[in-house]
């Protein structure tokens, strides 16, 4: 009798200390305090990266105990995993005090994400790694920021929907000197061989600035370091310039009404591509308005005149026709077709044309830093001024994408103080936290041109992160009755997360354009 009542005793014991046990591991579990540095989740460049950080009281852990989270992202139907799990022993750890984990993470930002949630599921483990408890899904954050990602490049045309990108070289201006099939830098490279005015021994480095990289402004600063450079320019320069400069466009019998009949026919194919004269082509273009056409019209021209302008400005079109269609694959063969044609214009000779406009084909692709890269590239092949500008432009815009607000700001000083470039220092200002800055640049931007939303959906985003609702409401009514993508795009900005649910945003979100 008293060994029944001793057995009893013994189990009664260890099944209530069993289910102690459980409820205490559970408990442990729950206790956990997940957040993040910084507070939300923002896409910088190709990504988002973020530190995950996890609070655990003190004595959460038995010295045979690990704790694990597992986070990763949702979005729609996919389910990105994170290779990295944040992890303690429970024998590493002082019994009185808490324990903070933090960890970096990082995932590639894809389409769709912005709508996605940060999850996270923490469990005990036991020493043999299995699961004691495990808790429920913690939804630790929702959305993506992407702020960075309204960044400009590129012109809008009077009210187009997309604006023009690219570089498009003029012939006849001092930057594309040498650009054209006739009087190119091979030209004035043997030129300058048979010239006997200077030494032969002194012609090396003419001639390496000559055939080397650059334009014509970069090629003529590097001379004017040589010796004999003053006989020179007189001699040989100032002859290539002024036979680069503007003369009689095409030929002189051939009106505009003949010449728009002659391109229409090699477009179609119905007249040979010779028939017109490479200055004939050039004022063709001028006249075409549409990228079909001017893309019909480069390609004759490449097969009858190669040189890197018409390679250029072939890549150029190719690269806006890209901007322009909503089909992937097109898109990605069309900007395969304008990396080909603009490395083909830099085989002719390395030009800040074409090297630029590489970075716009990188930027298209949303590889960013290689765009920074072409961009800055670029801007080394010129001494321009007025190129210097648009390069300083470029680089900033691609290094607000990419996190680097300061050094965006840096080089949009350098950039003219057009619209989308007033914009985009407003954008960078914003983003490093300067509203002050920020709301000066947008209100310049919007009164250069009242048109563009953009400016007011800056002016807007200000409001919302100074918690000023009317501000936020007034700024952007007036950016979405602007533009289309900009009311598509509040709707579902986290940057006005708090007030999605107010019917005074719905109602704004409703209005149309121009209503």
């Amino acid at each position: 009798m008293v060994k029944n009542i001793i057995a009893f005793f013994v189990l009664s014991t260890t099944a209530t200390c069993f289910s102690c046990n459980v409820v205490q591991v559970k408990k442990k579990a729950d206790n956990q305090k997940i957040y993040l540095e910084p507070n939300a989740l923002e896409r910088l460049g190709d990504s988002v990266r973020f530190d995950l950080i996890v609070a655990l009281p003190n004595a959460s852990l038995l010295k045979n105990e690990t704790y694990v989270l597992t986070p990763y992202f949702k979005y729609g139907n996919e389910t990105y995993l994170f290779e990295k799990k944040l992890k303690v022993k429970g024998d590493t750890l002082d019994v009185y005090s808490g324990v903070k984990l933090k960890g970096t993470f990082s995932m590639p930002f894809k389409e769709g994400m912005e709508k996605g949630s940060l999850l996270a599921k923490g469990a005990i483990l036991n020493n043999q790694a299995a699961v004691q408890e495990e808790t429920e899904e913690i939804v630790v954050s929702t959305g993506i920021i992407t702020t960075a990602a309204l960044s400009q490049i590129g012109q809008y045309r009077n009210q187009e929907e997309y604006p023009v990108l690219g570089l498009w070289a003029s012939p006849n201006e001092v930057e594309t000197f040498g650009m054209l099939s006739e009087n190119t830098y091979e030209d004035l490279s043997k030129i300058f061989t048979a010239y006997s005015g200077v030494p032969f021994t002194d012609k090396a480095p003419f001639l390496q600035a000559i055939e080397g990289p650059g334009d014509w402004t970069f090629k003529k600063n590097k001379m004017k370091a040589f010796a004999h450079y003053a006989q020179v320019e007189r001699d040989v320069l100032k002859r290539f310039e002024n036979e680069n400069k503007p003369s009689q466009q095409g030929s002189e019998n051939i009106s505009d009404l003949q010449l728009s009949i002659l391109s229409r026919s090699i477009r179609k194919g119905e007249v040979s591509a010779d028939t017109l004269s490479e200055k004939d082509y050039i004022r063709a273009l001028e006249m075409e308005p549409g990228w079909a056409e001017k893309e019909e019209l480069l390609r004759a021209m490449v097969e009858v005149y190669p040189s890197a302008y018409s390679y250029n400005n072939l890549g150029v079109v190719f690269a806006n026709r890209a901007n322009r269609t909503l089909n992937k694959k097109e898109k990605n063969q069309l900007l395969e077709n304008a990396l080909f044609a603009f490395n083909r214009s830099n085989g002719i000779f390395e030009n800040p044309f074409a090297a630029h406009n590489l970075g716009i084909v990188f930027w298209l692709w949303e590889d960013k830093f290689s765009a920074y890269a072409s961009f800055y590239r670029a801007n080394a092949l010129t001494k321009s001024d007025k190129l210097t500008k648009i390069h300083q432009a470029a680089l900033g815009a691609v290094s607000i994408f990419n996190g680097d607000y300061r050094l965006a700001v840096m080089h949009l000083n350098y950039a003219e103080n057009n619209p989308d470039n007033l914009f985009n220092q407003g954008l960078a200002n914003v983003l490093s936290g300067d509203y002050y800055n920020a709301t000066l640049q947008f209100e310049n931007s919007a009164i250069q041109n009242m048109g563009n939303g953009f400016p007011f959906y800056g002016l807007a985003l200000i409001a919302a992160r100074n918690g000023e609702e009317t501000k936020l409401y007034e700024n952007l009514k007036k950016a979405i009755v602007r533009n289309e993508y900009l009311r598509k795009r509040a709707a579902n900005d986290f940057e006005f997360a708090a007030y999605h649910e107010k019917e005074s945003f719905k109602e704004i979100i409703r209005q149309k354009i121009n209503d």
